[in-house]
């Protein structure tokens, strides 16, 4: 997507129109994968990659 290594959980939600606890439920659910950087939480930018291609693959489906 870009240069960025991660995102804060406010960011990340912010990438896809949601709220921070959006952020929060994904990943206590353990749908996405984070790190810990300096006593933060942080959602690294490969999985918004992850999601991103994820829901293209949907879409390729959906439209056969």
């Amino acid at each position: 997507m870009n240069d960025r290594a991660a995102y804060n959980f406010k960011e990340f939600a912010e990438l896809f129109g949601k709220s921070k606890t959006w952020t929060y439920r994904l990943t206590y659910e353990g749908k996405i994968k984070t790190i810990n950087g300096y006593g933060k939480k942080m959602v690294p930018a490969s999985e918004v990659d992850r999601i991103i291609n994820s829901a293209k693959d949907r879409d390729e489906i959906k439209s056969k």
